[in-house]
């Protein structure tokens, strides 16, 4: 059975975000393929100029460059539309820009092979050109080539066919079957070209396609790439065993110290122990028999709240309670088995469907947690070093003590004043500055930050847990869920609420977590 049928084996919604996640890549490649084949296009073009400047001027000498110059610069401008259209858009975008280009350039080519010879001009192959020129830089399936070349390669006939009625010399070369010949003998360079191209692409594509589709590690098949951070990098990928689909975490360094692969390990094994639905679900930890270590984990598509916020702006505040409220559940459990997660921020929550919630959220990446273990044990820290990210890190754990729970609770604090605001709570030019901030600065209320008035408890909560003091912020992180729950004076946020917001929202990429 076939990875395409397995997956349609799958819920619908599930399926078709594992086939779009799947196809990420391949449409990556496409897209970057087809906007450096409009770059190409703007250098070539008007390369072709100096051919015009000999052809006038020699082989047809009656004929005015001025007129080929003109020609040359309307199709630039084409050439320049196209690659503004192809700037940031989407990939269907991209291509029509990409075969307006190509149409276009090979009617003006039309255009001034009628001023140069006619029915027979030899001026007729800079169509060839364009079309192997188009399969070089771009490779894809027949069906979606034959849309960009076959229409390049009738743009000749088409513009003799317009012309005619209107040029009696072009109209009497048609009845000529000398000038017919002589036609076809350059014509049909270009139509071998067209198949040529077509062929040539399609081959290229399918080779790309066979080589994603063999990639292995372990019992995994790699199906394509869906993110990367820091020395790791994650996959889509089929468990060929079990048959399903999940995110293959895989450790890119290709000689890892004892540390990192001790870092590795243990994240598979402190996110292994915990069983809350908002903590990513950790399936598999191993190497493969030259080296390269991964973890297989739950895959999940949707965005992280760094991405979320980046994209529509500050939270509202019953959607903001809604997400820390479900990170906290993850941590209380994770505190209970004396894990200390050390790294939470928006990128680490991770937002996609839980049961009927749109906006359910996950935990990730206890790649630095430290875990309480008894002394024989290996942990995840060193005494002394610093590790997390300054934005977020408790004023304690800059300046060398070891982290704790009340410093989760810190970073939870600023997590939440960037969803309510846009910014962390600190957003200074220098991580030195930021060190700063955190140990000797207070917090602007996000009230001010965010511009607004915030419910009172909402904002006296988040200023608690970003207390310099571990010892004034709450006690626990089930103290803090049950501070979050009753510090809204308007209904929290619903499920139906969610479900709206994700109508209403533009359509957005599918992600997996890339930590």
């Amino acid at each position: 059975m076939s990875g395409e049928d397995r997956t349609h084996q799958m819920p619908a919604p599930v399926a078709r975000a594992t086939r779009r996640a799947r196809d990420t890549a391949a449409e990556t490649d496409e897209l970057r393929a087809v906007r450096r084949a409009i770059g190409l296009g703007l250098v070539i073009w008007p390369a072709f100029f100096l051919l015009d400047v000999f052809m006038c001027g020699v082989v047809h000498p009656e004929t005015k460059i001025e007129r080929f110059a003109i020609y040359r610069s309307l199709g630039e401008a084409g050439i320049f539309l196209a690659w503004w259209l192809a700037r940031g858009t989407s990939l269907r975008v991209v291509l029509a820009a990409n075969a307006a280009m190509c149409v276009g350039a090979a009617v003006l080519v039309s255009v001034m092979a009628l001023s140069l010879g006619g029915l027979a001009s030899p001026y007729v192959h800079g169509i060839s050109v364009i079309v192997l020129v188009e399969s070089a830089a771009i490779a894809s399936h027949w069906r979606r080539s034959v849309l960009v070349v076959l229409p390049t390669a009738l743009a000749y006939p088409a513009v003799m066919a317009v012309a005619a009625p209107f040029d009696p010399n072009l109209y009497a070369s048609l009845a000529r079957a000398r000038d017919l010949w002589a036609f076809a003998s350059h014509y049909v360079f270009v139509l071998a070209s067209a198949f040529i191209a077509t062929a040539v692409s399609h081959a290229v594509w399918r080779a790309k396609r066979e080589l994603r589709e063999a990639r292995r590690l372990h019992r995994y098949r790699l199906d394509a790439p869906v993110g990367k951070g820091g020395m790791n990098e994650v996959w889509l990928a089929w468990d060929e065993t079990l048959k399903r689909r999940l995110a293959l975490k895989i450790l890119r360094s290709a000689e890892p110290d004892a540390v990192t692969v001790s870092r590795f390990e243990q994240e598979a094994q402190a996110t292994s122990q915990l069983t809350s639905p908002h903590t990513i679900r950790i399936h598999d930890f191993g190497a493969s028999d030259d080296g390269v270590y991964f973890i297989a984990m739950e895959y999940l598509p949707g965005m992280d709240l760094r991405e979320l916020a980046r994209r529509h702006g500050p939270l509202a505040p019953a959607r903001a309670v809604h997400f820390a409220i479900q990170a906290c559940r993850s941590l209380a459990e994770a505190h209970e088995r004396g894990i200390v997660h050390r790294d939470i921020k928006p990128a680490n929550l991770f937002v996609t469907r839980i049961d009927d919630d749109e906006d359910g959220l996950k935990v990730l990446d206890f790649g630095i947690a430290r875990v309480r273990q008894p002394a024989a044990s290996a942990t995840l820290s060193h005494p002394g070093l610093t590790v997390g990210t300054p934005a977020y890190m408790a004023p304690e754990t800059l300046v060398g003590s070891s982290a704790d729970e009340r410093s989760d609770i810190y970073s939870m604090g600023a997590t939440l004043y960037d969803l309510l605001t846009g910014t962390p709570p600190f957003p200074a030019p220098t991580m030195q500055a930021v060190f700063v901030a955190h140990v000797s600065e207070a917090p602007e209320p996000p009230s001010l930050r965010r511009g607004e008035p915030l419910p009172p408890r909402l904002e006296a909560l988040v200023l608690r847990c970003l207390e310099k003091q571990p010892s004034q912020r709450y006690t626990s992180v089930r103290a803090l869920t049950e501070a979050l729950e009753g510090c809204l004076d308007e209904p929290g946020w619903t499920v139906d609420d969610a479900r709206a917001w994700w109508e209403a929202a533009p359509a957005q990429p599918v992600r997996s977590p890339a930590q």
